[in-house]
């Protein structure tokens, strides 16, 4: 992983995600910067890329991992705004195939780390058509993550909160969903990242 010292990722930097809860890392995602600002990060997954990744008992409420398992089927750019509890994707088809649309990932808002940032996937989720039709997904999951305690029904209503900004973004066609991104085409000699030996250092 490239670390950041005071400054910015520069486009082609390997960084790390990390999804943390209860200060475990369940999920470890080595992604590659395409543009860093104060502001806003926007980084790539490439089908084939190799994460360390959870599996949700939902009826025991369990953890199942982290685990080695290879991110497949599409590609992702994801673009990461400071405060906010939510990421938009941009996926395509994987092996540079066409866009399939957007996909807003309800998450906590992201903090930086020498190596990567830190998240947390709120299990919420919206689906956007290349049309910009949108629909709710995994609004079960998000109901049991409700019901197990993992949030409360305060935190419950900010995560919702956040994901009807998104569709009003969505639906006034602004930023990112007006911008040429599902015509971006990744740096072809960018390699796939790798999962770095530290990855379950939630500080890191």
């Amino acid at each position: 992983m490239n670390e950041r010292s005071g400054g910015l990722w520069q486009p082609g930097d390997r960084v790390l995600i990390k999804n943390v809860w209860e200060g475990v890392v369940r999920y470890a995602e080595p992604v590659t910067v395409v543009e860093d600002v104060e502001d806003r990060l926007t980084v790539f997954t490439r089908s084939g890329t190799p994460t360390m990744w959870s599996w949700i008992d939902w009826a025991k409420g369990e953890f199942d991992g982290p685990r080695d398992h290879a991110w497949h089927s599409t590609d992702v750019l994801k673009i990461l705004e400071a405060g906010k509890r939510y990421a938009i994707w941009l996926m395509w088809e994987e092996h540079g195939g066409p866009f399939i649309g957007w996909y807003v990932n309800l998450q906590a808002p992201f903090v930086r780390t020498p190596s990567g940032v830190v998240t947390w996937d709120q299990s919420l989720d919206i689906v956007v058509d290349p049309a910009r039709n949108w629909r709710w997904k995994d609004e079960d999951d998000f109901d049991r993550i409700q019901s197990l305690g993992w949030v409360t029904d305060a935190e419950a209503a900010e995560i919702r909160k956040g994901g009807e900004e998104a569709i009003q973004r969505i639906e006034r066609r602004g930023v990112p969903f007006c911008d040429p991104w599902p015509e971006w085409k990744p740096d072809p000699g960018w390699p796939l990242p790798s999962i770095p030996a530290d990855w379950k250092d939630a500080s890191r």
